[in-house]
């Protein structure tokens, strides 16, 4: 007859799900491409406003 394996054992392994989320990591690069994306649709059709750049600089 095979010895029973201690049925506590298993529990820690149980406890980490849950709920999934998103990396740091990923909620950053999510953001910049949200960004760009947001920039890029509020660009004339020849691009960003170059005279406000070259203005700041």
């Amino acid at each position: 007859m095979p010895q029973r394996r201690n049925p506590l054992a298993n529990l820690p392994i149980l406890r980490k799900g849950g709920v999934h989320q998103k990396t740091r990591s990923a909620e950053r690069g999510a953001a910049k491409r949200r960004l760009q994306r947001e920039l890029k649709a509020t660009a004339g059709p020849r691009g960003p406003d170059r005279l406000a750049v070259n203005q700041l600089g």
